[in-house]
């Protein structure tokens, strides 16, 4: 049995070498790293030529995509696995993360995403909280309007690999990476979420995207980034570009919720079909929601 752990880097000189210490202890045998390095200007290059003497290493650089396209490429280049994880530069892993994902999804067929939760830790790994991911439902309603886990908790089987590997980011364009492959995974596949942390996942300030802390000035950049934020349009966007991908797959109710997501700012039956689908949240989230709906930025 083989896994692939498929890292992007990027000017990560500070902390790689304890992410990959890390993944070279995994209780799990059989485990490779196949590493894009997307574009670095400091010495993560020669960092990764060091590990490269490592048979377990392979490295290869390219232009500047972005960690989204970066991480899909990856997706497109990897050899043949049975399972394969996305993996961020700075984090540590614990020994049995992979382990753990690979008893969990070897009792599954067809397309399958093992995530979980994360320990928070600042830059020199004190733990800041044993926990970071919220409750939620698993299910492909709540996949249309957010994450569930950090992508770099994602192992996944071949079958999931295939499937993803179907969504051109070149053509389509993404904007996270892990959201996209959890949505796809969701609609077409199983998914299991694990409450128990198996990593660290390490806040500094050069997090492309941080831990959730629910502060009242957390909530409130929340909320704006729906009206002119990043988040402006994001899921409509992105329910647009799995209609264009996946559509003709898709479960007839699976496809109409997505395309009210796509089609809701220029179709007024579907605006108020997407309004009924607020009974699947509750408290301030629905209320955003309905908000965003309102004002033509969800």
């Amino acid at each position: 049995m083989k896994v692939i752990i498929l890292l992007s880097a990027y000017n990560g000189e500070k902390y790689i070498r304890q992410q990959f210490d890390s993944l070279l202890a995994q209780s799990l045998p059989g485990v490779e790293i196949l590493v894009r390095d997307d574009g670095s200007t400091d010495g993560t290059c020669e960092i990764l030529e060091e590990y490269a003497k490592l048979t377990a290493v392979r490295w290869y650089t390219g232009e500047n995509l972005g960690p989204a396209r970066s991480f899909w490429q990856l997706l497109q280049d990897t050899p043949d696995a049975e399972y394969y994880a996305f993996c961020d530069q700075d984090d540590v892993w614990d020994a049995d993360k992979l382990e753990t994902a690979v008893k969990a999804l070897v009792k599954l067929e067809g397309p399958a995403l093992y995530c979980g939760d994360v320990r928070v830790t600042d830059e020199k790994l004190h733990v800041a909280a044993e926990h970071m991911v919220r409750p939620e439902p698993v299910d492909y309603p709540h996949a249309l309007i957010r994450n569930l886990a950090p992508g770099c908790t994602y192992v996944f089987n071949r079958a999931a690999r295939d499937l993803l590997c179907r969504f051109n980011a070149e053509s389509l364009g993404i904007e996270l990476h892990d959201l996209t492959a959890y949505q796809i995974i969701t609609c077409f596949g199983q998914v299991i979420f694990d409450s128990e942390p198996h990593m660290s996942y390490r806040q500094h300030g050069g997090n492309v995207i941080g831990a959730y802390r629910p502060t009242m000035l957390s909530k409130l950049r929340n909320a704006m980034s729906f009206w002119n934020g990043p988040q402006k349009n994001s899921r409509s966007r992105q329910a647009l570009r799995l209609e264009r991908a996946y559509s003709d797959g898709m479960s007839p109710d699976r496809r109409e919720l997505t395309a009210l997501y796509a089609h809701y700012r220029e179709d007024r039956k579907a605006k108020r079909k997407l309004l009924m689908e607020r009974k699947n949240l509750s408290g301030t989230s629905r209320f955003l929601f309905i908000l965003a709906i309102f004002l033509n930025r969800l």
